[in-house]
């Protein structure tokens, strides 16, 4: 049985460790949208973006005022996506853990089982020969000849 726990945990922190490398790779994509949305917003492109908003008020009849707004709201769009992008990330980083979960659950209630009733676990029912009773293998007899020499 100790066997088995030890086999048991090492299959799940090989599984969780699969798990966390593709959690990593999705949660990388989405901290690097999200910095160059940030930097976006707050860095010296301010200055690039109203000398844009300033060039579309000489290139066009636009006031000075609206042509920062258009650029203004054109920013905001790409800023938007960007945090799009980074949200999607986030939550395949987040879903990449789901089976991880749920093997943790399973093996939990399958440990509880064998430790709470080993005999009547559902697992173990298989298996029923690696239990002993009192010291000895328990046999199961049959009338039918297991060897295929007897049959000669």
């Amino acid at each position: 049985m100790i066997h088995d726990l030890i086999d048991l945990w090492e299959l799940q922190w090989q599984l969780f460790s699969v798990d966390a490398q593709a959690a990593k790779r999705s949660l990388g994509r989405a901290i690097v949208c999200s910095l160059v949305a940030l930097l976006l917003v707050g860095s010296g492109f301010t200055v690039f973006l109203f000398g844009l908003g300033f060039l579309l008020d000489e290139w066009t009849v636009l006031s000075t005022g609206t042509a920062l707004l258009i650029v203004g709201a054109g920013t905001l769009v790409v800023v938007g996506v960007l945090l799009l992008i980074a949200m999607s990330g986030a939550k395949s980083a987040a879903a990449a853990m789901d089976e991880s979960k749920s093997e943790f659950s399973e093996n939990l209630r399958w440990l509880k089982a064998t430790l709470v009733a080993p005999d009547s676990s559902p697992r173990n029912q298989f298996r029923r020969e690696s239990f002993t009773n009192d010291g000895r293998r328990e046999r199961y007899y049959t009338t039918e000849t297991v060897s295929p020499l007897s049959r000669r």
